[in-house]
């Protein structure tokens, strides 16, 4: 097993940082009174929104190997990108 660029504690920490969020948060007020006068999503949101995640997804897991000044790393963050 190995975890690269530290993908399990970086993804348990945000995971608890979401529920602590949620719970604080609440439940939208309004939401479970009249469900279907409720529009819960905005497709310019959505898309943006997925866009963002996959940049930062595919900056970050490149960024992760730290260093190019090698062929070696340089075919390992090649690699990662293939994968993201």
């Amino acid at each position: 097993y190995m975890d690269f660029a530290g993908s399990g504690i970086v993804h348990m920490v945000g995971g608890f940082g979401a529920l602590v969020g949620a719970v604080f948060a609440g439940a939208r007020s309004g939401r479970w009174e009249n469900p279907d006068e409720y529009a819960p999503h905005s497709l310019p949101f959505v898309v943006f929104g997925t866009f963002l995640l996959w940049f930062g997804w595919y900056g970050f897991n490149c960024g992760s190997t730290l260093e190019l000044h090698t062929a070696a790393k340089g075919f390992m963050a090649a690699q990662v990108a293939m994968n993201t």
